[in-house]
């Protein structure tokens, strides 16, 4: 029947029984295709949206610190590193990530143990207070402030702090507690500071740095002639002077100075301490390992020795901070404190200061010595 339609020229007949029956399979199989792409669309983005929760919201809250139920998040170390990092950035200064991802980290413990004992030692922060170190940073300098009004310098202070908060990129609540932990530690370190004596047993101390493949022997064979019959302080001192200047690699300012580390009083180069504090006068001390470059060796010397003597007021701050940080060590066994930082941790943290750098570079945190001080 359909080949005597086709070869008499007329037109196909359609078997609309047939086709009415094949529309509902047809619409169900359309529905079917359609249901499957639209699951198969939402698998693929679910396991984009789980791949991100787990690559870059997960890790920000994962715990890092914990101190008597006070925790703190990778997100928390990271901002915390970022203001130093920035920081130093603007002000032409390097970041040594290897060191401040750490100390960061170690920061928050302190400041979150000095937090918790503030109300036992009786050392509070009020809000007047961190208003009026927060202007006190905020304030132009006094070059700036000739000839202005009042007035005008605290409209241009509170300005300059919109304008910190802004281009830092923390709100206020977060500026001002930073400032409170840093006043607090500073009332801490006062505090704690008062047992630091005004006089102290003191060394005159001086040091040559040599590389490990330098003339060591020719150093002390020329040194022992130096020295040799000499109990003048001022004769030692002129004999190390020569010395240092001949063998030393030290800094240059260092060695122009013959290796003169001025007065030195116990606790203030605790690493080396035991090194030289009982060496007597004109006595070289044996090679000693640098602990911050391991291809060179320190030799220390002392030209003299003063049981009692008034320590200068940096010495002073050194003590008082060194001070703090043996007290903070003594109470953390006191507090429940759990800290966790690995290669993991840091490689990660790294990565987020590096996407963070590509943004444009803030101005420099003027808080930074203070959050710094120990």
């Amino acid at each position: 029947k359909v080949l005597n339609q086709v070869s008499s020229g007329r037109p196909l007949s359609v078997d609309k029984r047939r086709v009415a029956m094949q529309q509902p399979v047809l619409r169900r199989r359309q529905k079917l295709t359609i249901g499957l792409l639209g699951i198969s669309f939402l698998l693929v983005i679910s396991i984009f949206i789980a791949g991100y929760i787990v690559v870059f919201v997960m890790p920000h809250r994962e715990l890092v610190v914990r101190v008597d139920g006070v925790e703190y998040t990778r997100g928390d170390l990271v901002e915390l590193v970022r203001i130093s990092q920035k920081s130093s950035e603007f002000l032409g200064g390097t970041f040594d990530a290897s060191t401040g991802i750490f100390e960061s980290l170690q920061l928050m413990v302190e400041n979150e143990i000095l937090m918790q004992m503030g109300p036992s030692q009786g050392i509070f922060v009020s809000d007047e207070e961190i208003d009026d170190q927060i202007a006190l940073i905020m304030r132009p300098e006094e070059q700036m402030a000739l000839g202005k009004s009042e007035e005008q310098i605290v409209r241009e202070t509170a300005e300059r702090h919109l304008n910190y908060l802004n281009t830092i990129q923390i709100d206020e609540s977060t500026h001002r507690l930073l400032v409170q932990k840093a006043i607090l530690r500073e009332k801490f370190r006062q505090q704690v500071g008062e047992s630091v004596p005004f006089v102290a047993e003191q060394v005159h101390l001086f040091r040559i740095v040599m590389p490990q493949t330098g003339e060591m022997d020719i150093m002390q064979l020329k040194y022992e002639d130096a020295v040799r019959d000499i109990t003048d302080p001022n004769q030692f001192q002129l004999a190390y002077i020569e010395i240092a200047r001949e063998f030393s690699v030290d800094i240059p300012e260092k060695v122009r100075l013959g290796g003169d580390m001025g007065w030195i009083a116990k606790g203030v180069i605790s690493d080396y301490e035991r090194d030289f504090f009982l060496l007597e006068p004109g006595e070289l001390s044996e090679p000693v390992k640098d602990k911050d470059n391991h291809t060179q060796t320190l030799f220390f010397m002392i030209s003299e020795r003063q049981p009692a003597k008034e320590l200068s007021s940096e010495v002073r701050d050194e003590l008082k901070s060194k001070a703090l940080q043996d007290w903070i060590n003594d109470e953390r066994s006191n507090h429940d404190v759990y800290a966790i930082f690995n290669s993991f941790i840091y490689d990660w943290v790294f990565q987020q200061l590096r996407l963070s750098s590509r943004a444009p570079t803030p101005t420099p945190d003027p808080l930074q010595s203070i959050l710094n001080s120990r």
